[in-house]
């Protein structure tokens, strides 16, 4: 076997997903919801103010597409993501605690 095989079959083994914990699983979900769709939705709105001012240039069906249709599927889409996400998050993250009843003075 060659060098090249024995450090590729050694880097697939180390990366082997199979492994993933929970807790990265639930990192990743919680980031992308806070600072990854942050900038997500900044750039769309960018994108959105562009697109809607070169609809005054345009006209037919280019100027509706760029004025509405385009606008509502991007923030359509985003808000579909940001739902899925929002469900995916951990149980723990998005449930207040149970009170007690303990508690009582």
């Amino acid at each position: 076997m060659s060098k090249w095989t024995e450090i590729r079959d050694g880097m697939v083994s180390a990366l082997d997903v199979s492994d993933v914990v929970e807790s990265a699983k639930d990192q990743l979900i919680t980031d992308l919801t806070g600072d990854g769709m942050d900038a997500l939705s900044t750039v769309a709105d960018k994108f959105i103010t562009q697109v809607q001012v070169q609809a005054e240039s345009e006209q037919g069906w280019c100027m509706v597409r760029d004025k509405f249709v385009l606008p509502l599927m991007i923030n359509g889409i985003l808000w579909a993501v940001k739902l899925v996400l929002a469900k995916s998050t951990p149980a723990t993250a998005t449930q207040p605690e149970a009170p007690t009843g303990d508690s009582q003075q």
